[in-house]
């Protein structure tokens, strides 16, 4: 029956009926499509400026007989929105979720070395040996017990060592497996030299014990960014995220945005409440808005009130250099998602993942059909998951 049903997926009648289905059931535990969808039919419905129905209609139908799909993004992006009027190219250059995740996705990328993207602790063992930047690694938690960045057993004594050693300023406790900027505790160094959480936890002997009953954990001195992206926002490490493509060898980055924190949070996801711009690759200029999930769109940072307008991202053509060099040692992924930092030193890798979201790239970029190169929709549809 197994066998059965996953040689159904794999047929064009077998993507069709899961697309019926989509979003109400999804797979994806991190992020919920009907959840989000949700939050777009809300912001839809109270808006005052939308198109007239005929034209929603019309346009929906457009995108859908293109896709093959139903165009959930019209509502998410808000294309129903007066002021964004588009040719029918504009329209259909926009990438549907469930095409990009379940069609477009599988067919150019294997999973098989999945874990080398998806465990944070394998992933910076991996990074290691192949000499790609990223930030010191002081200890991880694996089943329960504390491990040095070479993976051999350690107590606590000596992780309180490592740290003055390093006179770290900040600490980083990441989930292996997790996303989204999801369970990620951060500690600062206290004038009495304690690391102290903004939830008042204690970076401790007690600590480690308790989450390691849970899951398995990385711990990571906190890093020092690049002044010129600090002076966005300075509470948290504001990410570059770079979409590399591999095929055949050739390497290029095809599309970026910034991500940037707000309201105090020391994270910049998206979906954690970050904001996004989108950043041209050709010259490292953001574009003149923010914007983020819920539809917000900002010409400056609602915090420290900094104007996008005109600003370059600096050493950009060292941060190209840098992801294509790195992707290029990575030959087993066509796309990966570099979520990268530009410090004081140069760019460093934070994380990287297999499967990169399209939402924000889209808000912030407007459709990606060509970047990617999808020409017939068709040939996916009848092809899935070959390569």
């Amino acid at each position: 029956m197994v066998k059965l049903i996953k040689k159904l997926k794999a047929t064009e009648f077998g993507m069709k009926l899961r697309e019926k289905f989509y979003p109400r059931f999804d797979s994806n535990p991190i992020v919920s499509p009907q959840k989000n969808l949700a939050k777009s039919m809300k912001r839809y419905k109270a808006c005052d400026s939308k198109k007239c129905q005929s034209q929603i209609k019309q346009e929906i139908t457009i995108c859908k007989k293109f896709w093959k799909c139903f165009p959930y993004h019209y509502y998410m992006y808000d294309l129903y929105q007066e002021y964004k009027q588009l040719t029918k190219e504009d329209l259909i250059n926009y990438i549907p979720d469930f095409f990009w995740y379940y069609l477009y996705l599988p067919h150019h990328t294997s999973y098989e070395f999945w874990l080398l993207t998806d465990n944070k602790i394998i992933t910076e063992q991996f990074f290691r040996s192949l000499k790609i930047l990223q930030p010191d690694n002081l200890c991880s938690i694996l089943n329960g017990r504390i491990y040095s960045p070479e993976l051999m057993l350690m107590n606590y004594d000596q992780v309180e060592l490592e740290l003055e050693r390093k006179n770290a300023k900040k600490i980083f406790v990441k989930p292996a497996e997790s996303g989204q900027g999801k369970g990620i505790y951060i500690f600062h160094k206290s004038e009495d030299g304690k690391y102290i959480s903004p939830e008042n936890l204690f970076f401790t002997e007690t600590f480690l014990a308790m989450i390691g009953k849970h899951n398995d954990h990385i711990i990571q001195e906190g890093i020092t960014q690049h002044p010129e992206i600090s002076a966005i926002y300075p509470e948290s490490v504001n990410t570059i995220r770079i979409i590399t493509e591999n095929k055949n060898g050739d390497v290029q980055v095809v599309c970026a945005m910034m991500r940037i924190g707000r309201g105090k949070h020391e994270i910049d996801n998206a979906s954690a409440g970050g904001i996004f711009l989108k950043i041209e690759i050709d010259n490292g200029k953001v574009g003149d808005f923010a914007m983020s999930y819920d539809g917000e769109k900002f010409s400056h940072h609602p915090d420290t009130h900094f104007i996008f307008h005109n600003f370059k991202i600096p050493d950009w053509d060292e941060i190209l250099r840098f992801a294509n060099e790195s992707a290029g040692k990575l030959p087993f992924f066509t796309h990966l998602a570099w979520d990268i930092s530009l410090t004081e030193q140069g760019p460093i890798a934070i994380e990287i993942n297999l499967n990169p979201g399209i939402n924000g790239l889209q808000i912030s970029n407007g459709g990606l059909r060509h970047v990617f190169g999808i020409e017939n929709p068709d040939y996916y549809w009848k092809n899935p998951g070959k390569r």
